[in-house]
């Protein structure tokens, strides 16, 4: 018998004390069950077992009288023990010592309790099982660095629940969090929305899993790909079954999947047909990557570069192989021997209006005329040179900007014979009648040069002979199909 002992009543009518901290920032979200083994282990710690004072207190008995299970018991207190409100000493038998709330609130120092009181509450209502304070930091941390909105990550936790059950573990509603942070999903709007095309398109993704012969649920990176396809991309969902359909055949996952709508995306192919005709003109295409890179004397191992990032476009300008043969041949024998010069001319004839192959032999004979003109001026200057870039730039400003008639422009040549520096001469001149409105001979011979005498020459040059040019020299008059523009 004990030697003394409290008298019942005094027993029933004492007080057990409960520290404030542990109101504020461990009530709110513990467990029921972790709740009452907790409070009813302070109970007995500061009462003792009063009800039967020669009963020792095990953990049995503790079970018992919470009418709970004792493996029940032993797992909360270990999550009590992650928390810091108790410390396990041993286990047979099993033994435990409630912590002082100092010591339990140590771990939470880092963040404003009442900050996080509100999202602890309202994160522990979807969850039956305990969330542990470890998980809460976790939870923190990424509201912390992405600067979250706490109702999203809350929706999130909902959202993961509902996807799995009320028992879902925290590295899946972590991973998902997580995931959805860093696409930018930060505000309870931006998750809503997400979670809305889930359920918009949650059939349709299933449909192109199963064409790709995926019978298994979507996964979140396959759920944000077909929302990238639908939404970014824009391609509806009969063209991406009709190219799941072509990945399949292959053998391929959604991942080529993937790459293929990003590519027919890159390509502006966008429907059905614009997609098969693609690839149906694939092979004309590899056809003409490898005619212009053996016309222009480059080498690639892999022409899908060249296809997609040139030929492609050619031919959606409306180039075919006849034109785009020519044209790299003449590049070639014009000095520009690469790609990118090529895709420069193309795209400048192009604004001309020029396409195929006959338009491409017409501009090209044009050019030809203009250096024979040119050639004409150099002689009667008796300057003895090849035409240059120079020369072609000054002949197509009087032609195609001032629009110089054949008859001034003689007259004006006349005029520039006995002149240092000639061609310069002359462009100023003609510069003179546009300016002035000149368009006749007559006109031009009333007009007065003031800066005529600028110009004299001061000695006379010995007379040079016109040079003969062989074939391959007229062949090779132009030092760059892009000095000339129209």
């Amino acid at each position: 018998m004990a030697f003394c002992r409290l008298s019942d009543e005094f027993f029933k009518d004492g007080k057990t004390t409960l520290e404030n901290n542990f109101i504020l920032e461990f009530l709110p979200t513990l467990n029921e069950k972790a709740l009452r083994i907790y409070l009813y282990g302070v109970f007995l710690c500061q009462n003792g077992n009063s009800e039967n004072p020669y009963e020792e207190i095990s953990i049995s008995t503790f079970a018992k009288k919470l009418e709970l299970e004792e493996y029940d018991v032993t797992e909360y207190l270990y999550k009590l023990q992650e928390l810091n409100l108790v410390t396990v000493i041993t286990t047979e038998p099993f033994e435990v010592v409630f912590n002082s709330m100092k010591t339990a609130t140590k771990y939470l120092a880092k963040y404003d309790v009442n900050k996080y009181k509100s999202f602890n509450t309202n994160a522990q209502k979807h969850l039956s099982r305990q969330i542990e304070i470890n998980e809460f930091k976790q939870y923190y941390d990424l509201i912390e660095y992405y600067n979250l909105e706490q109702e999203a990550v809350v929706r999130i936790i909902e959202y993961c629940v509902n996807k799995k059950d009320d028992k879902v573990s925290a590295n899946y509603i972590l991973s998902i969090l997580r995931s959805w942070a860093r696409e930018g999903l930060k505000t309870l709007e931006d998750v809503e929305l997400t979670i809305r095309n889930e359920l918009l398109y949650s059939e349709d993704i299933k449909l192109v899993l199963a064409t790709l012969g995926v019978k298994r649920a979507c996964t979140m990176e396959e759920q944000t790909m077909f929302l990238d396809w639908k939404t970014n991309l824009g391609f509806e969902l009969d063209a991406i079954m009709h190219v799941a359909k072509l990945v399949k055949k292959k053998k391929g996952n959604i991942f080529k999947l993937d790459a293929l709508l990003n590519k027919c995306y890159e390509l502006n192919k966008f429907s059905v047909k614009e997609i098969d005709d693609y690839f149906a003109m694939e092979e004309e295409y590899f056809k003409i990557a490898k005619a212009v890179c053996r016309n222009l004397g480059v080498h690639y191992d892999n022409l899908s570069i060249v296809v997609e990032t040139y030929v492609s476009n050619w031919c959606n300008l409306g180039y075919d192989y006849a034109a785009l043969n020519k044209l790299s041949l003449y590049c070639f024998t014009s000095s520009i021997k690469n790609l990118q010069g090529l895709d420069s001319i193309v795209n400048k004839i192009y604004k001309l209006g020029i396409i195929t192959a006959e338009a491409i032999d017409i501009y090209i004979n044009e050019l030809n005329c203009f250096d024979g003109a040119i050639e004409e001026i150099i002689s009667a200057f008796g300057l003895g040179r090849h035409v240059n870039k120079f020369d072609r730039e000054y002949y197509n400003t009087w032609i195609n900007n001032w629009h110089t008639n054949k008859e001034v422009l003689d007259y004006a040549v006349s005029i520039s014979k006995d002149k240092m520096q000639p061609m310069q001469f002359l462009n100023r001149v003609l510069s003179i009648y546009h300016n002035k409105g000149i368009t006749t001979v007559e006109a031009a011979q009333n007009e007065k040069l003031d800066f005529e005498s600028a110009y004299k020459k001061q000695s006379k040059k010995p007379t040079i002979e016109k040079q003969e040019y062989t074939k391959d020299q007229l062949n090779s008059l132009f030092d760059n199909i892009n000095e000339v523009e129209l």
